[in-house]
């Protein structure tokens, strides 16, 4: 059987790099090995004449509606298979406050066209999936997993065994959107650090981007990394490999019709370090971790926070083990290697609904 030819058009900036969600949600999974004998993979920020073309969320910066349709429109006369990507529930960003992201109403008017009018999705979560269902009833959910040749991470016992912080140090890690996750455990995090002043330090990579949430710290042992040059998605998981040595890592998350779509991709990053993390209470970290053997689910309140730090941070024997079943898992059920093909199933089962409707 001949390859099926299926070209990637990634969501980018101005610089033209691939963000990082299109590295773990497209670029990656499809070019792993499992679907080599399969699939010919091309990639880039025009569209390329193929068996089927990826479109990933919001796909070309200031994208309008005309565009949008002016693809569809080029792949159609083509023949071709179009496939929507997504992995955030854009149609219900807030335009004012903490969750308000940078997309225009034409950019956003452009997601519902691609929602629409694609042969089918591919979704993280079976809640986004439900969100856009009534837009597209042909919608897979393909969970996220890690390229574990880029992450190549120690395995537990290694690193640990070379880990000689005498502080402990809590980590968090995200892009620039976080800030009411953080002001949520805010109270939480303020009365751990004072507390354990001389033993435990807060490191930031990401996460905020309103200086008053970094100024709620004034005083107390927090640290901003520098991540330099390594922005791009694989050199950045580099990095994280190379620089991070996390006691613990914190993951909150507050519930609202936006979050509640969003994946469990921060329990992977995490775990497959070999970092035990304390994780919201809720749809996105419930049905992945188990608490108190991957991971500790925390309530979205301050006093329920103070607990798992206080918990984590006392208790070394426990959070180890945490950390130990939580690289276990990621290694051995979400990893490409185990995962990379779903998104191979998921392609030919939009193909063949679309040939056969």
């Amino acid at each position: 059987m001949d390859k099926l030819k299926v070209h990637i058009l990634y969501e980018y900036g101005i610089d033209a790099r691939p963000h990082g969600c299109a590295y773990i949600r497209l670029l990656l999974p499809l070019a792993h090995a499992v679907n080599a004998d399969t699939l010919i993979v091309s990639t880039g920020t025009t569209y390329t004449r193929a068996d089927v073309i990826m479109i990933d969320r919001t796909w070309s910066p200031g994208i309008s509606p005309i565009a949008a349709a002016e693809l569809v429109k080029r792949a159609r006369a083509d023949g071709t298979c179009i496939i929507y990507s997504i992995d955030d529930n854009l149609l219900d960003l807030q335009p004012e406050g903490f969750n308000r992201w940078p997309f225009t109403t034409e950019e956003l008017m452009a997601v519902r066209y691609f929602a629409r009018e694609a042969d089918g999705i591919i979704v993280t979560t079976d809640l986004l999936r439900n969100r856009l269902a009534r837009l597209n009833d042909n919608i897979f959910v393909v969970p996220n997993a890690l390229d574990e040749q880029l992450w190549s991470a120690e395995r537990f016992t290694e690193r640990h065994a070379s880990n000689s912080n005498k502080r402990k140090v809590i980590g968090y890690m995200g892009t620039h959107t976080h800030d009411a996750d953080m002001m949520m455990i805010l109270q939480a995090l303020r009365v751990i650090l004072r507390r354990y002043s001389q033993q435990v330090e807060l490191q930031l990579i990401g996460g905020v981007a309103d200086q008053a949430v970094i100024e709620a710290f004034a005083g107390l042992p927090v640290s901003i990394l520098d991540v330099g040059g390594n922005v791009e998605y694989p050199a950045f998981v580099r990095w994280m490999v190379n620089n991070v040595k996390w006691d613990l890592a914190i993951a909150p998350l507050e519930e609202n019709v936006f979050t509640r779509c969003k994946s469990d991709i921060k329990f992977l990053d995490y775990g497959i370090l070999g970092i035990p993390g304390i994780y919201s209470q809720g749809p996105v970290y419930g049905k992945t971790v188990q608490h108190l053997e991957t991971g500790y689910l925390a309530d979205n309140n301050p006093q329920s926070w103070t607990e798992a730090l206080e918990l984590l941070l006392t208790d070394n024997s426990h959070r180890q083990r945490i950390a130990k079943n939580a690289q276990e898992y990621t290694l051995s059920t979400r990893t490409l290697q185990h995962r990379a093909v779903n998104w191979q199933k998921a392609i030919f089962s939009i193909m063949s609904k679309e040939k056969f409707n």
